[in-house]
Formats: structure tokens, C-alpha cells, sequence
């Protein structure tokens, strides 16, 4: 009922302009109304639920209805040339022949039909276990994806100032040459650092064209509007704060595992189909079949007279089938579906692996994510001092032109880490409960709720406050 009411909202928002900023929430509905890849996803998981009902239609019984009718037209002439005088006989008929039954046939006995349908129960499983990783693999990529634009955005943003910026002290150092107080030295270093910052600024608007393009790939449309993360993050540490907990919580839940295992299952209930080829299969069988004939006949003796008959036949049986000898195929076709079931015994284990490494690498990358934040935020104010001591320093002669220009470039690099590995917190927050298979719905709201417009998102690339000292619990 929730993705019911989901998809609806979606196809709303789809018909709506998106004049105002738009959050993390709305672009993930949008991108499952329209992603290309998820809509295959349900349509597979639509078609693969059918295995169930179609497994046991075999098991139900079967009736099959047969009617008929049918012209006769028949002459005969015979001579009996032995009698005195020779005989002639003509005689002719003309009937209309009814003929219709019914027949009931129930499965008493069938080891290949009963294992088809324990397949069906695991083959369906399999197909929403799939489905559901999907389904979380549509929340981190378009999270991804969101905030891919957004850092495309802050870097181009870091890219602009800083070439303002730089604009700026190219000016100041050709008027400071021009009246000697610089070399030429520094003025060409100016001059050099200004057309390099030109040239990121256009390769910044190329990442985030590209950028927007993977947005518009996955939900259909283009958004320019989005809005961006608040000034302070909520950095907490996973809970519980135990990665062996998050291990056997991944193990029990993850959708890959659990397709992976459930189709192990299915390979074993096709090897023991394979087996059931050699044993009997018994049938119940009721069977009712009425004739009716009507007509009339012929002959030079009787001249014309009636032909009718009516005729009604019931039927009850055990009908057994026993495949004693096929030429050897069931015993080959056990042994494929066997290495079958070893080769999925084997996914079944590789795929257990990889999810206690995944559980375990997102978990690192939430605590490393926060230290991360917290490290590149000191980096950024950090790098503000430096510039502005240099700038300092240049003005008096104590710093050149170079200083000046590498004291901006760290702190440009300083601003792109810091805002990148804000939104690489995120991500890894959402990766952790993928990984661990309880990642829904909820979890995009938690992050929304980290959003805010862009009057009281995150600060310009060059303007960051510092946080309060000893903050904790925010970046």
C-alpha cells in the first residue's frame, strides 16, 4: 500500500513543475516512476511470481471437455449372382452422429510435480529477494547520484570564487608592476594562476553538465533545483557500535544473500525432480462419453426404416505410469542438475563472504567518514588562517606572489575535501543499512530531514565558519 501511494505521488510530482528547490525524497520517487532499470526489476518480479500458481495447477485437478458431430451418407449396392434369379440389394443410410464427453483427472501420485512446487515456493522468494535489492540499490544510487550534482555544484562554486579571487590579484599585480613594486616574476605567476583557475572553472561546469545528465538518466527529467545539506551534519557513530552485531544482522537480511540461498534451494528441488523420473506417477481418472445417432436407412427388402441409437458411458480408473527405461536420461539429467546445485552451493558461500566484507567495509566507512568531515573542516579553517597570514605577508613583502597562490590553492583543495567527504557521509550512512538489508524508505526521509534550501544549506566554498569548539555531534 505504501509504494502504491508512492508511485502516485511520483506521477504528481511528475506533472508538476519543479520551480522550487527539490529534496533528496522527491527526486528518489520520481526515479522510481521513471528509472528504466526498476520498472524491468518489477516487471520480472511480477512474471516470476506466475511460478507458483502454475506449479500447482498441476496439482489440481483437470477436466477436459470433447464434443462432436458427425454426417453419414452412405450407399451399398451388392449382387448375389448365385441365387435363381441373381439378386440385387440396394440399400442407403443417412444419419447425424452426436458424440461429446468429459473426463476428470486428478494427480494421486507425482514426486516431479510435488518438488515442483517446493521450486516454486524458493524461485519466488528469490524473485522478491531480488526485487528488494533493487529496489535498495534505486535508494543509494539515486542518493549518489543527488549528491553527485551537489558536489559537482560546490566544486564549481569553489572553482568560481576562486577565479574571482585570483582575477583579482592579477589585476592588483599588474598595477603593482607597472609602478615597480613587483617584479615581473610575480606578476606572471598571477597572470598564470588566474588562466588555470579559467580553465577549472570550465572543466567544473563539464563535471556538473554530466553530472545533471545522470540525474535526468534516472528519473526522466531535469532538475536544477536541489537542495543541499545544512550547515551542520548529524555525525553519530552506528549502532550499536558492535560490527560483529551489524555482521550477523547482514547475513540474516541481506536481499543478495537471500536470493543467493533461496536459489540454491531451487537448484536442489530440481536435482530431486530429476529423481522423481524414477518413480511411478498415479492418476485418478472419471470419465462420462454419451452417442446419439439419428437417421433413417434403407434397404430393397425393409424399404426406408429409423436408425437411431443412443449410448452413455461412464468411467472410473487408477491409470499408473511408470517410466521403467528412457535410455539413460534421467540418470544424466540427476547428475547435470547436481553439479548445478553445487555450482549454487557454491554462490551461496562466495555471496555470504561478500556481504559480511560489505557489512564490514560500510561500517569502517561510516567512522571513517565521520573522522573525514571532522578532519577536513579543521583543514578548511585551517587553510583560511594560512591564506590570510600570506596575503598578509605579501602586502608587507614577507610573502610573494607564489605563497599567495598556494596558500589559495590549499585552501580551495581544503574546501572540495570537505564538502566531498560530507556527502560521502551520507551515502555510506544508507550503504550501511543496504548492506545489512534494512534499507527503506525511512532512510531517505532520515536524510532528507539533513537537507535545507539554499538560504541555510551549506556556506559558499571560501565563506566556512568555524564550528564551536568541542562540537561532537555535528560536523
Amino acid at each position: 500500500m505504501l509504494r502504491r501511494i508512492l508511485l502516485l505521488t511520483a506521477l504528481l510530482l511528475a506533472s508538476a513543475p519543479l520551480a522550487h528547490a527539490t529534496d533528496l525524497w522527491q527526486v528518489w520517487q520520481l526515479a522510481q516512476a521513471n528509472d528504466p532499470a526498476f520498472q524491468q526489476a518489477l516487471a520480472t518480479r511480477n512474471a516470476s511470481m506466475q511460478a507458483r500458481p502454475e506449479a500447482w495447477a498441476h496439482l489440481f485437478p483437470s477436466i477436459t471437455l470433447n464434443a462432436s458431430r458427425i454426417w453419414n451418407n452412405n450407399s451399398s449396392s451388392s449382387v448375389y449372382p448365385y441365387t435363381t434369379p441373381a439378386a440385387t440389394i440396394n440399400s442407403t443410410s443417412n444419419t447425424r452422429r452426436n458424440q461429446w464427453g468429459a473426463q476428470l483427472t486428478q494427480t494421486l501420485f507425482n514426486w516431479q510435480q510435488f518438488k515442483a512446487v517446493q521450486g516454486a515456493d524458493h524461485s519466488v522468494a528469490a524473485a522478491e529477494a531480488t526485487y528488494e535489492a533493487t529496489f535498495q540499490g534505486l535508494i543509494v544510487s539515486v542518493s549518489q547520484i543527488y549528491f553527485g550534482v551537489l558536489n559537482a555544484q560546490d566544486n564549481l562554486n569553489a572553482d568560481t570564487a576562486n577565479m574571482e579571487a585570483l582575477a583579482q590579484q592579477y589585476e592588483q599585480s599588474q598595477q603593482q608592476y607597472k609602478v615597480g613594486l613587483i617584479a615581473i616574476t610575480g606578476a606572471k605567476q598571477a597572470e598564470a594562476g588566474y588562466d588555470r583557475a579559467k580553465a577549472q572553472v570550465i572543466t567544473a561546469r563539464q563535471a556538473l553538465a554530466q553530472a545533471r545528465e545522470s540525474l535526468r538518466a534516472i528519473t526522466g527529467r531535469y532538475i536544477m533545483n536541489l537542495q543541499s545539506p545544512r550547515r551542520h551534519l548529524p555525525l553519530h557513530n552506528p549502532q550499536p557500535e558492535n560490527v560483529m552485531r551489524w555482521v550477523r544482522q547482514g547475513l540474516a537480511g541481506n536481499p543478495h544473500l537471500i536470493a543467493t540461498q533461496q536459489a540454491q534451494k531451487v537448484a536442489e528441488s530440481q536435482v530431486a525432480q530429476q529423481e522423481g523420473g524414477y518413480l511411478p506417477s498415479v492418476n485418478l481418472v472419471l470419465q462420462h462419453t454419451k452417442d446419439a445417432t439419428s437417421g433413417f436407412g434403407s434397404n430393397s427388402f425393409n424399404g426406408q426404416y429409423p436408425n437411431r441409437s443412443n449410448l452413455s458411458n461412464n468411467q472410473i480408473g487408477i491409470q499408473l505410469s511408470w517410466n521403467i527405461f528412457n535410455g539413460g536420461a534421467t540418470r544424466a539429467l540427476t547428475k547435470q542438475y547436481r553439479y548445478q546445485a553445487d555450482a549454487a552451493m557454491a554462490r551461496e558461500i562466495a555471496q555470504r563472504r561478500s556481504v559480511e566484507q560489505q557489512v564490514r567495509n560500510a561500517y569502517l566507512a561510516v567512522l571513517s567518514g565521520i573522522a573525514s568531515v571532522k578532519a577536513n573542516r579543521q583543514g578548511v579553517e585551517a587553510a583560511q588562517v594560512s591564506l590570510q597570514a600570506t596575503a598578509a605577508g605579501l602586502k608587507v613583502g614577507t610573502q610573494t606572489t607564489l605563497n599567495v597562490l598556494t596558500a589559495r590553492k590549499t585552501l580551495l583543495d581544503s574546501e572540495k575535501a570537505y564538502y566531498s567527504a560530507r556527502y560521502t557521509y551520507m551515502v555510506a550512512v544508507l550503504q550501511l543499512e543496504q548492506a545489512v538489508g534494512t534499507l527503506n524508505a525511512k532512510d531517505i526521509l532520515r536524510l532528507n530531514a539533513w537537507l535545507a534550501p539554499a538560504h541555510s544549506a551549506s556556506p559558499t566554498p571560501g565563506t566556512t565558519t568555524a564550528a564551536p569548539a568541542g562540537t561532537t555531534g555535528t560536523d
